[in-house]
Parts: structure tokens; C-alpha cells; sequence
């Protein structure tokens, strides 16, 4: 296994405030493309499932009918950049705390809050300064 110790001085970007909760997880190599010198990297803010795969959201439908559905079903935040060239690595998955969704990485994701919202229920999504929260279910 290939390690780097890195030391963070500052916070991310995408969070909202300092009250965060997050546990070791393994950063996945699948699907990450190398740059230009050769190396891959999963990017702080990407959504990640159980398995430490990035999370891609797609788009379907037509304007002002668009649907949203996600590769796989995120269960959290990745905290910090981690470099994943010589094969999966440990990482940081933020389960609970507040972030400012546009900054996640990801195409669509403020389009597809309300689903996120659902599927991380201790993350609180901030739009645009706002908080977006599940929508009430009507009662019959």
C-alpha cells in the first residue's frame, strides 16, 4: 500500500461550518482517470458510496421535466482530496454536517439536492445560502 501523510491546516471549501463528523473510509481507484502527469486523485467534495466509489449523478428528461439518478447511492462526503495513483487509499467520509452544495464536486448536484437531502439525512445541503430540507409527504 502506497501512504502519504498530509497535514491540513485549513478547512474545505463546500463546508458551511466546523461542525462536521467523519470516519475513515477506503478511496476507490474504479473509474478515476490519471491527469496529465500520470496521476489520479479523487477530489475533496465528491460523493462517495459504501464501497469508496465516486458518486456520478446524470440527468435525464427534458427542460422543465428533468430527472435526476445517481451511478450508485452515496452515503457520504469526501473530506479531503486523496490521491488513488498506486491503488485504493484511505480517506476521510464526512456522514454529518453542513455544506454549501454548490461547491461539491459533480455536475447536477444542486439540481439534485432534494435527492440528496433523502439519501444523507445527517448532511444538511445548503443552496444558494438557503437550507434545503425534505419535503413534507401529504397526508391523506
Amino acid at each position: 500500500m502506497y501512504l502519504v501523510k498530509k497535514t491540513y491546516d485549513n478547512s474545505p471549501e463546500f463546508l458551511r461550518n466546523e461542525h462536521y463528523e467523519n470516519i475513515t473510509c477506503t478511496v476507490s481507484d474504479t473509474g478515476v482517470t490519471a491527469d496529465t502527469e500520470g496521476k489520479k486523485s479523487v477530489l475533496a467534495g465528491s460523493l462517495l458510496d459504501k464501497d469508496g466509489k465516486a458518486v456520478k449523478v446524470t440527468r435525464g428528461g427534458s427542460s422543465g421535466a428533468y430527472t435526476y439518478a445517481f451511478s450508485t447511492e452515496p452515503v457520504g462526503i469526501l473530506f479531503a482530496t486523496t490521491e488513488v495513483t498506486h491503488g485504493p487509499q484511505a480517506g476521510a467520509l464526512m456522514i454529518a454536517g453542513s455544506v454549501n452544495t454548490e461547491r461539491l464536486q459533480g455536475e447536477y448536484l444542486v439540481d439534485a439536492v432534494d435527492q440528496l437531502v433523502e439519501k444523507m439525512p445527517f448532511i444538511k445541503f445548503f443552496v444558494d445560502g438557503s437550507l434545503k430540507v425534505k419535503a413534507a409527504t401529504p397526508t391523506v
